[in-house]
């Protein structure tokens, strides 16, 4: 299996990962556009126990954004990096931190409704 790694935009929070993705998607809802300051962000998950934090700033700090989650950031550089559901085995990482993006196409859109009526996405079938 190949590793997956990528990090933040100043390099303090990176990340590796030997585990297999999953659910590679676009999100629209309100509280990703909030957080991210744009209109859809692409996740990959990955499960928590093979993804490790190596860079020199170790994991990212995290800030609760709702009942049930949490966002993890760059605390030098604010870079979002990824989202923690309590109780989870899995890990969301922005699909944009990876050091090559183009390995990861999002097959889906959570909350559509909420994208911009401006935004048009391309979602790819699923292989």
């Amino acid at each position: 299996m190949q590793d997956y790694a990528g990090g933040c935009l100043c390099g303090h929070v990176r990340y590796r990962s030997a585990g297999a993705p999953s659910f590679p998607h676009y999100c629209s809802c309100r509280m990703c556009q909030r957080a991210s300051g744009a209109p859809v962000v692409a996740w990959v998950e990955f499960p928590r126990a093979a993804l490790a934090f190596d860079g020199p700033g170790g994991a990212p700090a995290l800030r609760r954004s709702s009942e049930k989650m949490q966002r993890g950031f760059c605390p030098q550089c604010g870079g979002a990096i990824c989202s923690i559901e309590d109780g989870s085995d899995t890990i969301y990482i922005t699909v944009a931190t990876l050091d090559d993006p183009n390995r990861i196409v999002p097959q889906s859109q959570s909350f559509p409704g909420s994208a911009p009526a401006w935004l048009q996405l391309k979602v790819a079938p699923p292989e």
